[in-house]
């Protein structure tokens, strides 16, 4: 992990609570740090999550698997936000937060509508 003198946490901690409370300037929540690793930091504050990708993700690559799951909204989060910004060198996307797939049900999973896209 890296610590809080690394100016990226600080600042997608304060632009994903931007982001979750962008109609309400009120904030009784903090934010939590979900990963903080060279291919990927996430923050999550209330219903919302902050991800930077690597400083070297492929712009196009990265929108087209935002628009993607903004189209398959049955299957996949929706982003909540059409393209990603860049916050300090990193293109960052913002999702609603969801739980992942439980590692011991992985038959919870929707495997159906996700092999539609085969």
């Amino acid at each position: 992990m890296t610590t809080d003198a690394h100016p990226l946490l600080p600042a997608l901690e304060a632009r994903v609570r931007e982001t979750a409370h962008a109609r309400t300037p009120a904030c009784p929540c903090g934010a939590a740090t979900l990963a903080d690793r060279p291919d990927a930091t996430v923050v999550r504050h209330a219903g919302t999550v902050a991800k930077a990708h690597a400083a070297g993700a492929d712009p196009a690559e990265l929108s087209l698997r935002v628009t993607a799951a903004a189209r398959l909204p049955g299957v996949l989060l929706p982003p909540l936000a059409p393209a990603p910004v860049v916050l300090h060198g990193r293109p960052v996307t913002y999702w609603p937060y969801g739980a992942p797939v439980d590692p011991e049900d992985p038959d919870a999973a929707p495997w159906e509508a996700a092999a539609t896209l085969l």
